[in-house]
């Protein structure tokens, strides 16, 4: 006999509808049992269970071959408590992946509660959910940075943000805008130097160019400040200062973010 079993839906179907009219208010245990079998309707057609794992396995089995593109919106509510019990951070993008697609404004505190549960694990994100929460849902990526800033998350920031100029962009301005209501402490000035640090070496190591991460309106500035740096001439520097004085007057919050990342550039005032 084998130890692999196909899963009958309509049985399925059919038992928890019958469990429905029989129990009018489940208590708490049992309300997490009719969850999960709720939730093996949204498995794959190919998901099969096997006899021979544990409990714990199977339900990992089982979450790892949910679609969650055709569960209905109640009951995505209820999987978060199912995919803390063993889900790994593959299916978690797939689950905040469906989420996102959806614009559901009744699902955004469950995007809360995912990234509570994530902790840490947040920046391990693709960069593609962070770009969607910069659209659709600032407050959750906001959320994301102040995270990483608490946990001194420099490097694993920094490995998002040389992926997306998008993300670094708005990284940059969450920082500017914090090192403003901070006004402008040691401490979390130190944070941001790091930053800038890590993320110019790792664009090195990577063979990115770093001034292709800001704003296009910032470049000029930066390939300027770069040949100086190359090569340091009257004629050079006097550029450089001529355009970013007339930068910091048409642009003054870029320019702001500029200094802030390259002091140097105070040299040029």
């Amino acid at each position: 006999m084998s130890n692999l079993r196909k899963l009958d839906k309509d049985r399925l179907t059919a038992f928890l509808e019958h469990l429905n009219k029989k129990i009018k208010k489940p208590d708490k245990t049992l309300e997490k049992c009719l969850s999960i079998l709720k939730t093996l309707m949204y498995t794959s057609s190919n998901y099969k269970y096997d006899t021979t794992l544990n409990t714990q396995s199977n339900l990992q089995k089982i979450i790892q071959s949910i679609n969650f593109d055709v569960i209905q919106s109640d009951h995505m509510i209820n999987m978060k408590h199912i995919l803390h019990q063993g889900a790994d951070l593959d299916v978690y993008v797939n689950y905040i992946k469906s989420i996102l697609n959806r614009r559901d404004n009744t699902l955004n505190l469950i995007l809360l509660d995912v990234w509570d549960q994530l902790n840490s694990n947040v920046l391990k994100l693709p960069v593609f959910i962070h770009e969607k929460c910069i659209k659709d849902y600032p407050l959750i990526f906001e959320k994301t940075i102040l995270s990483a800033i608490s946990q001194w998350q420099i490097d694993e920031l920094s490995e998002i943000c040389i992926k997306s100029p998008l993300v670094f962009q708005m990284c940059s301005s969450i920082f500017n805008e914090l090192l403003i209501k901070l006004n402008f402490t040691n401490n979390f000035f130190k944070f941001i130097t790091n930053f800038v640090n890590s993320v110019c070496s790792q664009c090195e190591n990577n063979n990115i160019d770093v001034i292709d991460l800001y704003p296009i309106k910032c470049r000029n500035i930066l390939i300027l400040r770069a040949i100086k740096n190359k090569n340091s001439t009257i004629v050079t520097k006097k550029y450089l200062n001529k355009e970013f004085k007339q930068f910091i007057l048409s642009h003054p919050k870029e320019s702001m973010c500029l200094l802030i990342h390259f002091p140097d550039l105070y040299e040029s005032i």
